[in-house]
């Protein structure tokens, strides 16, 4: 039986003591494992196994301890949530743990999948609090993703394609290559206008386009339709021969504050163009330079319509 969030917040629910009183719930994973509480108030994911377990690395809000059974020898690691306030998060996380090392054949390679997974996910919450991004970020990175799938196509390096994608470090601009930056604006098709969020998002002094990508929720069976898995697996099919791309594409996907959950899976979106501007020295844009000194922020809309002296395409 798959497990899901749901299900194990009912199972938790269902443990009837909590200080120290645990439930296995599930008989058919290569692994054993068990929901409980370490204390009234702590939550715990834990596994049993026959494989002997290295040192993990505890995260800010989840504590990791391992330890050997003195009773037959065997091996537990087990996952402690230190906040009430991210148990929907925990179990999004202990469910997909699970889920994740389904398929493996024994143990041992399932053990490797647990780990791995887990430090993605101490990777995930360190840059977001939730276990999802919302719509307008999954919407943005879809953007990007659709835009960086295009610059993949046009060169001979997919190296350099991936380390100009800079949105995942907080950069300024989404994307920065030698023939120029870009930044990427996700909108709906009948939208007419794009917020800037900064006084430097369009501020860059060399060349630069903002590029506009025309994104809609729409149906899974509508033709055309594509989930945010479905783009990232697209782009890991392309980067497949090209390991030093592949990592660093997953590795900033990670810090973008994306993994492969089921969940984005659904919804489907339709992709139905992309517009490009040409930024210059004339383009109407708010930045550090042609603000008040006392002015330090602002955020900001442009309207489309009237930017047709600079568009290209």
């Amino acid at each position: 039986m798959k497990i899901s969030p749901e299900i194990l917040e009912r199972q938790w629910s269902n443990v009837r003591f909590k200080s120290g009183g645990f439930l296995q719930v599930d008989t058919l994973h290569p692994l054993e494992w068990y929901i409980g509480y370490q204390s009234i108030d702590r939550r715990m994911l834990s596994l049993v196994c026959d494989t002997e377990i290295g040192a993990i690395e505890s995260s800010k809000s989840i504590i990791v301890s391992r330890r050997r059974r003195e009773s037959d020898n065997r091996w537990t690691l087990s996952f402690e949530l230190l906040r009430n306030d991210q148990q929907g998060v925990f179990s999004t996380l202990c469910c997909d743990i699970i889920e994740h090392s389904r398929t493996a054949t024994n143990g041992d390679e399932a053990l490797k999948l647990v780990i791995n997974r887990f430090k993605q996910w101490s990777k995930l919450l360190e840059v977001q609090k939730s276990a999802l991004m919302d719509e307008h970020s999954r919407k943005g990175l879809l953007g990007e993703l659709l835009f960086l799938e295009e610059r993949l196509r046009a060169t001979d390096s997919a190296i350099k394609a991936i380390q100009g994608w800079t949105a995942p470090e907080k950069a300024a601009q989404d994307f920065s290559y030698s023939d120029g930056w870009y930044e990427v604006k996700s909108i709906g098709t009948s939208v007419s206008s794009v917020k800037i969020s900064s006084l430097e998002q369009l501020a860059n002094s060399g060349t630069g386009e903002l590029i506009v990508m025309r994104i809609d929720r729409t149906t899974p069976e509508r033709a055309g339709a594509i989930s945010l898995n479905d783009i990232v697996g697209r782009i890991a099919v392309t980067l497949n021969e090209d390991t030093e791309a592949l990592d660093l594409f997953r590795s900033k996907l990670n810090t973008y504050g994306y993994i492969d959950l089921q969940e984005y899976s659904e919804p489907k979106y339709l992709w139905t163009g992309e517009q490009s501007y040409h930024v210059d020295e004339a383009f109407p844009r708010i930045t550090k330079a042609n603000v008040p000194v006392q002015v330090v922020s602002a955020v900001y809309e442009l309207d489309l319509p009237s930017l047709s002296e600079w568009r290209k395409v």
